[in-house]
């Protein structure tokens, strides 16, 4: 009896043994997992990094090592240091202008003479101070008169008379020149024809939307043609981009579009 105490006795001593080395090779390995993963941590954050501009091709063969079972920590850190980083420099904040914005040198210069108020007699000249400042002349109608006068032949054959030159309507009130006008200012600049007739209202001059609209057709009529050469060339290429900046444009029909 006292024997079979014995060997219980001795079985466990050798299982609380063989408990206490499997549970210190159970914590080797954590270590060796932790110490892994801190290394894969870390060249990730030098691959992928915000601070880093590596690709994956710059990793040599001997970053291996860091996966490997086995490796020790100083050999990791020896490994992962031999990375260059690639530091992003600090953008350079652009300084403000403190000075007065350039005038285009091709802008028609009008010159005002300033003289002093008192008396130079005797001075001499010694040189001058310019100050430019920008002007502008706001837009406005004016109507031009065709004048031609009618010569009657002496023979009385009949009536000598200049010819009126081309326009884009004929015996139309409108020029090119408000027709290119309200036609940019429609398609370039997005300004819809009712705001256009306000504004020409405000200054002086009452078009009818009807009137209008069809100015800007027939306008649109004699530029087909340079369409048609545009459209030819812009689909005859093999790449195309395109401005989808939208335009609110006014629908009566659908106001809530």
């Amino acid at each position: 009896m006292e024997h079979g105490e014995k060997d219980y006795k001795k079985l466990y001593e050798e299982a609380l043994l063989t408990l206490s080395e499997k549970e210190e090779i159970l914590i080797q390995k954590e270590e060796i997992i932790s110490d892994q993963q801190f290394e894969l941590d870390k060249l990730r954050r030098h691959l992928f990094g915000f601070k880093s501009e590596k690709r994956a091709n710059n990793v040599g063969d001997d970053q291996l090592g860091l996966f490997e079972l086995g490796t020790t920590r100083s050999v990791q850190e020896e490994l992962s240091e031999s990375i260059p980083v690639v530091e992003k420099p600090a953008p350079k904040k652009r300084a403000k202008g403190t000075g007065r914005m350039s005038l285009p040198e091709e802008l028609r210069r009008e010159e005002v003479l300033i003289q002093p108020s008192e008396s130079t007699k005797g001075c001499v000249i010694i040189g001058e101070e310019v100050t430019e400042v920008l002007e502008v002349v706001p837009a406005s109608f004016y109507v031009k008169r065709y004048i031609r006068p009618k010569y009657a032949r002496p023979n009385g054959e009949g009536i000598i008379i200049g010819t009126l030159p081309d326009r884009v309507i004929e015996k139309g009130i409108p020029s090119e020149s408000v027709i290119a006008q309200m036609t940019v200012d429609k398609y370039v600049y997005g300004m819809p024809l009712h705001r256009q007739i306000d504004k020409y209202t405000k200054m002086g001059v009452r078009i009818p939307a009807s009137s209008a609209s069809d100015w800007i057709m027939k306008g649109w009529y004699h530029l087909k043609p340079l369409w048609e050469l545009l459209r030819l060339i812009v689909t005859s290429q093999k790449y195309l981009q395109v401005d989808e900046t939208p335009i609110k444009v006014l629908d009566r029909d659908h106001k809530n579009v």
